[in-house]
C-alpha cells in the first residue's frame, strides 16, 4: 500500500510518501526550486517521492493533503456571520488602506485561508471589495484543496480517470498530531501542536494510544501562540517568513522587563486554554496579507496601532538594535514559555501521562522545549524533524495508514535522512562539468581528513548521504567548524553565512559525551533543544556557546547517521572535544539540495573545502591553479 502526503497552499510545502507503513522519502519544495519556505502546491517534491518510491501517480491508493475545508466549518460560518453583522450594522470602523490585504490569504505562519479585503479593489476608480465577495474568494480556496485530483491530474499531466487513489483531506492539527505520535517509539503519549492555525484552530492536545488519537482540547481563532509571536517578530523589524528564529536568538541579550505588556497581550485561562487581546492585532479583523512572489511567502502586518501605542514605533528593518528590541524580545520569549507549561502542565494532569509528542509551528521554539523536562513532570519528548506545516505531510501519510485504514504501527522516525542522495559517479560527474580538481578518498580517509582540516581551523562544507527533512542541517547538508575557536562564528559570518551577529551556531556532538557538556542528557537529533552547557566547559566550545551559556545541541548517534557520528569521533581523536559546530549548507538560500548546489555554493563563497561524498575540492587548490 502506497500513501503520498501533501502539504500545499501556504508556506514549507512539501511532499511524503510510505509503503505499508514505511517512509520511503520526505522533501520540502524549497530544496528544489531554490525559493525559501516556498508556499503554493509541491510539484517538484511530489515528483521526488514517486521517483524513490519508484511509483508512477497512478500506482497511489491514497492521497491526503493536511487541509480539511469542512472541518470546524460551523465556527468559522458563525464567526464570518457576527464579522458581517458587525460590519452591516456600522458597528466597525474601516481600517486605513494600509492595514489592508489581498484577498485568497492564508493566515500567518500556518494556514487559514481568510476573508479579507482586496488592497487592488481600493485604487482609485476602482470599488471597494464587499465582505462577502471575499468569503466568495475564501471558498474558492477552500475548492482549490478540495479539488486536488483535479490539480494532481494537471499538473502531472496524467488524465484523471487513471488516478485510482482514495483522496483524504486531514485536518491542520490532526495531521501535525499524527506526525508526533505515529513514527514517535510512544505506544501511549500525551500530544501537543502548537502554532499559528490550521483549518480555524491554533492549539490543538489530546493523546495517541497504538492506532488512534484521542483530541481532548483546542484553542481557535483568532487566538494564538504564534501569531503573537509573529507580530511581535513583524514589530521588532524582522518582516520575512521564518524569522521567528532570530528573536529567539535575540532574547537572551535582553532583560525581561515587558512582562505586565505581554501578560496583558496574551492571558491563560483554565483547561491549560489562553486567550489574546485583540486590541493589539489586526488578523481578526481584516485577514492578514500573504502572498508568495516567486514562492516565498509574504506576510502582511499582524500588530495593530495599539502595539505602537504600548511599546512605542516599530523597528524598521535594517535599524541599529537597541536595548528596547532585547527587553522585548526577552519578554515575549518567556511569555511564550510561560503559556507553554501551562498548557503541558494541564495536559501532564489530565493524562497522567510522562511521554510527550510536540509539533506545530512553535514546536521549533527550542528554547521552550529544552525546558520542558525541567518545568513539566513530562521525562521523555518526541519532536520530529520536520515539526512545523512541512512535516504535515508526514502526518497526512501516518493519519491514512494507522488512524484511518488501522494498520499497525512498525516505523520510527529516528533520523531526518528522508530527501534526494547522489550516487559516487554523480558527484564525480557533476564535479567534472565543474571543472574543478579534486581528490578521493576511502570511507575510512574520509572523515579523517575532513576531521583533521577542522582541527586546523578550515571551513569545511560537507555534503553526504540522504538530504535532512525539516529546517536543519544534521550532518548531510552541513558546513562544519571548530567550535573551540573564538573567532569562528566571525569567520562564518563574514565569508558565508551573512547572519545577524546575534544568532548563535550549534554544536553536534557524540550522544554518549552529552553529559560531559551539557546540564541536561535528554537527546535531541533534530537540534530541537536547547540546554544549557556546563560552566567549566564553555570556554572550551566557545564558538557553540551562546550569551546566556546555553547551546541548541544535535545529538549524534552512529545507528541514525553512521559518517557524520565518524567524523565527529575522528574530530575528537585529534583534539579531544567531541564536538563540531554545525550550520545548514547555504548562504541566504534554502539548503543545498544536490551536488550542483554544494559546488555553486562552495564556490561563491569562501569555504576552504567542499567534501562531496567521498571527493574533496580544497580552495587552496584553486587559488593555486588562477581560478
Amino acid at each position: 500500500m502506497i500513501i503520498l502526503g501533501i502539504n500545499a497552499y501556504h508556506g514549507d510545502a512539501a511532499a511524503a510518501i510510505i509503503r505499508d507503513g514505511k517512509l520511503i522519502a520526505a522533501a520540502e519544495e524549497e530544496r528544489f526550486n531554490r525559493h525559501k519556505h516556498c508556499a503554493g502546491f509541491p510539484v517538484q517534491a511530489i515528483a521526488y517521492c514517486l521517483h524513490a518510491a519508484q511509483v508512477k501517480l497512478e500506482d497511489l491508493d491514497h492521497i491526503g493533503i493536511s487541509r480539511d475545508p469542512s472541518a470546524n466549518l460551523h465556527k468559522k460560518i458563525l464567526y464570518a456571520a457576527t464579522r458581517a453583522a458587525k460590519k452591516l450594522g456600522g458597528f466597525e470602523r474601516a481600517k486605513p488602506a494600509a492595514n489592508k490585504a489581498p484577498a485568497d490569504a492564508a493566515l500567518a505562519a500556518n494556514g487559514d485561508a481568510l476573508p479579507v479585503a482586496d488592497e487592488s479593489a481600493n485604487a482609485p476608480g476602482k470599488r471597494p471589495r464587499s465582505f462577502f465577495s471575499s468569503i466568495s474568494e475564501r471558498l474558492a480556496n477552500a475548492a482549490k484543496v478540495r479539488d486536488l485530483k483535479d490539480e494532481l491530474a494537471r499538473l502531472f499531466e496524467v488524465p484523471k480517470a487513471r488516478l485510482r487513489a482514495q483522496f483524504h483531506n486531514v485536518e491542520h492539527h490532526r495531521a501535525h498530531l499524527a506526525s508526533a505520535f505515529f513514527v514517535s517509539p510512544f505506544e501511549r503519549a500525551a500530544l501537543l501542536s502548537i502554532d499559528g492555525f490550521g483549518d480555524f484552530i491554533s492549539t490543538m492536545w489530546g493523546v495517541g494510544e497504538g492506532n488512534s488519537i484521542a483530541v481532548s482540547g483546542q484553542v481557535e481563532y483568532p487566538h494564538s501562540t504564534g501569531i503573537l509571536y509573529t507580530a511581535t517578530t513583524q514589530f521588532l523589524g524582522f518582516p520575512y517568513y521564518g524569522d521567528e528564529g532570530k528573536i529567539m536568538g535575540l532574547a537572551p541579550y535582553g532583560k525581561p522587563r515587558f512582562m505586565d505588556e505581554f501578560r496583558d497581550l496574551i492571558q491563560t485561562e483554565d483547561g491549560g486554554r489562553f486567550r489574546l487581546n485583540l486590541d493589539y492585532f489586526l488578523h481578526h479583523q481584516e485577514g492578514v496579507e500573504m502572498s508568495w512572489e516567486e514562492g516565498s511567502p509574504i506576510i502582511g502586518r499582524i500588530y495593530s496601532d495599539a502595539y505602537e501605542n504600548l511599546f512605542g514605533a516599530a523597528r524598521q528593518k535594517g535599524d541599529p538594535l537597541t536595548q528596547r528590541e532585547e527587553d522585548i524580545a526577552a519578554s515575549l520569549q518567556l511569555r511564550l514559555e510561560e503559556v507553554g507549561f501551562h498548557i503541558l502542565n494541564h495536559l501532564q494532569q489530565e493524562t497522567g501521562l510522562t511521554d510527550l509528542g510536540l509539533a506545530g509551528g512553535v514546536a521549533y521554539n527550542s528554547v521552550m522545549n529544552g525546558k520542558i523536562l525541567l518545568h513539566t513532570k513530562f521525562r521523555r519528548v518526541y519532536i520530529q524533524p520536520a515539526a512545523g506545516d512541512s512535516g504535515t505531510a508526514l502526518g497526512v501519510c501516518y493519519q491514512i495508514h494507522n488512524a484511518i485504514l488501522n494498520q499497525p504501527r512498525q516505523f520510527v522516525m529516528e533520523g531526518a535522512y528522508t530527501g534526494s542522495e547522489f550516487s559516487d559517479a554523480e558527484m564525480r560527474e557533476e564535479l567534472e562539468r565543474a571543472n574543478l580538481q579534486y581528490e578521493s578518498y576511502s570511507d575510512v580517509e574520509v572523515t579523517q581528513h575532513a576531521a583533521a582540516d577542522i582541527a586546523a581551523g578550515l571551513v569545511v562544507g560537507w555534503f553526504q548521504g540522504r538530504m535532512e527533512f525539516g529546517p536543519r542541517a544534521l550532518g548531510n547538508r552541513s558546513i562544519v567548524v571548530d567550535p573551540r575557536r573564538a573567532d569562528m562564528k566571525e569567520i562564518l559570518n563574514e565569508r558565508i553565512k551573512k547572519r545577524e551577529p546575534f544568532r548563535p551556531f550549534a554544536p553536534s556532538i557524540l550522544e554518549e559525551k552529552v553529559g560531559d557538556y551539557f546540564e541536561q542528557t535528554h537527546p535531541a537529533p533534530t537540534m530541537l533543544m536547547v540546554y544549557q552547557i556546563k560552566a567549566e566547559r564553555r570556554a572550551e566550545i566557545p564558538a557553540v556557546t551562546h550569551v546566556d551559556g546555553s547551546g541548541r545541541l544535535q545529538t549524534v548517534s552512529r545507528t541514525v547517521n553512521d559518517r557524520y557520528y565518524q567524523l565527529i569521533a575522528d574530530f575528537n581523536e585529534l583534539t579531544g572535544t567531541p564536538i563540531v559546530l554545525n550550520t545548514s549548507f547555504n548562504e541566504n538560500e534554502p539548503i543545498v539540495c544536490t551536488p550542483r548546489h554544494a559546488i555553486d555554493c562552495f564556490l561563491k563563497t569562501r569555504m576552504d573545502v567542499l567534501y562531496l561524498g567521498n571527493y574533496a575540492v580544497r580552495r587552496a587548490d584553486m587559488e593555486r591553479e588562477g581560478k
